[in-house]
């Protein structure tokens, strides 16, 4: 059996940006702390929500570098290195593994449609015999509707055969909740499964998942953790509900609006092209 190591409420944190749509450091890491006092168990440095493939390689080094540089624990990252490029995937593992984050969230190839379980296992294992680490503690993310490749139990099992240890989890974001009772089912008890989003949380925990990285915990982490604790009926519907208002509109503006508002800076609001700011503060 699996001995989990990576459980709980982990947030997939937003970047925000400076007026000439870089990446502000100062803003973000205060945010992680507010994050972490919010009662998340962690952080997902550049995932969707993050914005991570508006940003260039050496971008997303300089930003793991000045987070870390601020003092934030490597324990409390999980850094996503996936890209285009098997080699620019390698390059930003191995500077996390080195930086001291051996947990890393991975996308599957994703320009190529119709690819096959063989060419996405592939493409994985290339990537991970670049990367040549046994520190590396590889996650899956399995989010087809944008990526448009699915991971499924076949790739997930062959690279476990493959890498053994080296595979540590899986985050489903798929949003297909019989697939992922499935595959919380079928590997809970082997790797660290984390869903997407907390409306399928605690049927995901009683089939053996391990926690969850939602984007919605950027605005409102304890009503996701009191869930987590105590996995209720009654925890559920509060979560689905406070989820449910930014499902209603492009939640990656919304929510950086959502936290523009909380601070009272309007920084927050900027959005990399091709993404377009919706709620200015105080709109």
């Amino acid at each position: 059996m699996n001995t989990h190591i990576t459980t709980g409420v982990w947030c997939p944190t937003l970047t925000p940006l400076d007026a000439a749509l870089d990446p502000d450091l100062r803003l973000l890491n205060a945010h992680l702390v507010w994050l972490l006092d919010q009662g998340c168990h962690g952080i997902v440095l550049f995932g969707t929500t993050g914005e991570a493939n508006s940003f260039t390689v050496d971008e997303r080094r300089r930003v793991l570098e000045g987070v870390l540089a601020a003092g934030f624990s490597p324990d409390r990252l999980i850094v996503g290195t996936g890209c285009c490029s098997a080699g620019d995937t390698a390059s930003l593992t191995k500077h996390a593994i080195a930086s001291g984050c051996p947990r890393v969230l991975v996308l599957p190839p994703f320009y190529y449609k119709g690819v096959s379980g063989q060419g996405t296992v592939d493409a994985y294992s290339r990537e991970i015999e670049a990367v040549a680490d046994a520190r590396l503690r590889f996650f899956f993310y399995r989010i087809p509707q944008l990526s448009g490749v699915d991971i499924t139990p076949g790739v997930i099992d062959a690279l476990v055969e493959r890498f053994g240890s080296q595979i540590a989890g899986l985050k489903d974001s798929s949003t297909d909740r019989e697939s992922i009772e499935a595959l919380c089912l079928r590997f809970g008890k082997r790797l660290d499964v984390l869903v997407g989003s907390e409306r399928f949380l605690k049927r995901a925990l009683e089939c053996g998942a391990s926690g969850c990285i939602s984007a919605t915990a950027n605005v409102h982490a304890p009503v996701i953790r009191a869930l987590f604790d105590d996995p209720t009926q009654a925890a559920q519907e509060r979560a689905t509900l406070a989820r449910d208002a930014y499902e209603t509109a492009p939640m990656i503006p919304a929510l950086k609006a959502a936290t523009a508002r909380r601070t009272s800076d309007d920084g927050w609001s900027h959005v990399r092209p091709p993404l377009v700011a919706t709620h200015p503060l105080g709109g």
